[in-house]
């Protein structure tokens, strides 16, 4: 639950991952966040108040799920929207080759290059 902010029908809002200290909160979108129009509206509301309020959101959807790649890259977004705020990030970097980095992103790498 979100502290202090509400929808205008009084209910209470909540994130799915939220850092209050430092206003930044993940919303995980399914589908039906875009098919069903009551959804759709409710997500809108939510998210104008908490941006309102200084709130940061990141939207995740299955995409951003899909492979060790991407939730890396979601990983670092998340990140760096903390670090803007003050937090401190600790993280490992994993060595990967070029070729398999170019893999991963459906290129081809020639080292001959």
């Amino acid at each position: 639950m979100v502290p202090g902010i509400t929808f205008r029908s009084g209910a209470a809002i909540s994130l799915d991952i939220a850092w209050v200290e430092f206003k930044v909160g993940v919303e995980y979108d399914g589908d039906h966040h875009r098919t069903d129009k009551v959804q759709w509206r409710r997500d809108n509301e939510k998210r104008e108040r908490l941006q309102a309020h200084g709130w940061i959101l990141i939207i995740v959807t299955a995409q951003n799920l899909i492979d060790e790649m991407s939730i890396a890259e979601l990983a670092l977004r998340i990140a760096r929207r903390l670090a803007e705020r003050g937090a401190t990030i600790e993280f490992e970097v994993i060595a990967i080759s070029l070729e398999e980095l170019a893999r991963k992103h459906g290129y081809r790498y020639d080292r001959r290059r």
